[in-house]
């Protein structure tokens, strides 16, 4: 069962399922600009731990607050006086989630199966920093860094114990796996881009990744094709090189917006006979296409558009298939987070403490019992039993005096189960018995 203290949980967002791009570039927040909005909501007394997570699909505030209603008002004023505008308002394009909604939901988001590309491998990096960065603002509570810190736990499970992330789902990372098969190994090729468009930039980097020995970005405008090489670490060449550039490429990537092939029959044909027997890889990604047709001939494999969507559409059905276990682990992950909720409380605490000693007392007591008469050990338990008492006293007398719920309550009952080890006993326990 969720524990109570869940309930204080609130979260408020705008995602691409949600808004249209429009209205997300108008609440995503710099990362200063997060900063700031961190700052102004730790200061607020009714917040006593939040978050923030935003990207160009989705901005997130996570907060634990005595009253969610009031919370809610208080992150709303924040956008206002970041934008002038109430952009988390109720309506369609913002979603409300309070307590066990909102943990499962984080995690989710850091497995990857709420993400605009199922699977995606940025959005795990992004948990981690809105994690980081609310730590550095001070904005963290115990809970709060807990829930990020399971979230991110789960993500890592999902990648690790799930093909979620398996596959390319995106032409220009489908152009890479291509080259892979021909090649095996793309370290040290040399790779040229044709076109310095938004896709070619994607192309760009995902070969970038990849350490070719060359990449050179052709473009009918030099100034930004070498604007984008010096992004990638390439080189910028103007389009009327793209010959001599094909002579001693191993790839080439066409993505331009030429209502003309860019990459003619006769320029293959010229480029191969000044590399005898290499392959080139040409993978046209243009709609009109860039290649010629006619221009594949021996040791030239030319891929299109179609072929690279095919690659895309069996890496997303693979992905599809994973979901069902990656949300096995968000449930498994969110039961053990509500679980460590349930023991921020002296009661439990204490008795979870108590045990612990008494499961050392008994291990020491049970190697040592055979050197004793039947008087003498008993005369042991009651010994060992009272010095537990007598240890147990102070701090038991001390959390008792805890405040239910405080801030500063909730770290001391952490750190006495950080410091006793008292979540990993926990957790050998429900192994055991097979939980």
């Amino acid at each position: 069962m969720p524990s109570p203290e869940a309930a204080g949980l609130l979260m408020l967002g705008v995602n691409h399922r949600t808004a249209p791009v429009e209205r997300r570039e108008l609440i995503a927040l710099s990362l200063e600009e997060a900063r700031g909005a961190l700052r102004d909501l730790a200061a607020d007394s009714g917040l006593s731990e939040c978050a923030l997570l935003s990207t160009c699909n989705r901005t997130e505030v996570y907060a634990f607050a005595a009253s969610p209603e009031a919370a809610e008002r208080s992150i709303r004023a924040g956008f206002v006086k970041l934008r002038g505008a109430d952009l988390l308002e109720p309506g369609p394009h913002r979603y409300r989630m309070l307590g066990p909604d909102a943990a499962s939901h984080v995690m989710r988001v850091a497995g990857g199966v709420d993400s605009m590309v199922l699977g995606e491998m940025q959005i795990l990096g992004q948990v981690k920093d809105a994690h980081a960065l609310a730590r550095e603002e001070s904005a963290l509570g115990v809970r709060m860094d807990k829930l990020l810190a399971t979230a991110v736990r789960a993500g890592k499970r999902a990648r690790a114990e799930t093909a979620i992330g398996a596959g390319a789902v995106s032409v220009a990372s489908a152009a890479v796996s291509l080259a892979a098969k021909v090649f095996d190994e793309l370290a040290g090729r040399s790779v040229v881009v044709v076109g310095a468009g938004e896709t070619g930039r994607l192309a760009g980097q995902h070969f970038a990744e990849r350490s070719p020995g060359r990449l050179r970005i052709a473009n009918r405008t030099l100034e930004k094709a070498t604007a984008l090489a010096a992004e990638l670490d390439g080189e910028g060449i103007p389009l009327s090189e793209l010959g001599r550039a094909l002579a001693d490429a191993d790839v080439a990537v066409c993505a331009t917006g030429s209502p003309a092939p860019v990459v003619t029959a006769e320029m293959v044909t010229t480029a191969m006979r000044r590399r005898p027997n290499r392959p080139l890889v040409l993978i046209d990604i243009a709609v009109p296409r860039d290649v010629d047709p006619s221009a594949e001939r021996d040791n030239v494999f030319l891929y299109s558009i179609d072929a690279l969507q095919t690659i895309v559409d069996q890496s997303l059905a693979r992905r599809r298939r994973e979901v069902p276990r990656v949300e096995e682990i968000v449930r498994e992950e969110c039961e053990r987070y509500f679980a460590w909720l349930r023991g921020l409380d002296a009661t439990p605490v204490l008795k979870e403490l108590r045990e612990h000693f008494e499961r050392v007392r008994e291990a020491e007591v049970r190697k040592s019992m055979r050197h004793f008469s039947k008087d003498e050990q008993d005369r042991v338990e009651r010994l060992t039993r009272s010095l537990v008492n007598k240890l147990l006293h102070l701090p038991t007398t001390r959390l008792k005096m805890i405040e239910p719920g405080s801030p500063m309550g909730l770290t001391r009952l952490d750190a006495v189960r950080e410091l006793f080890g008292l979540d990993e006993e926990l957790e050998k326990y429900e192994v055991d018995r097979g939980a």
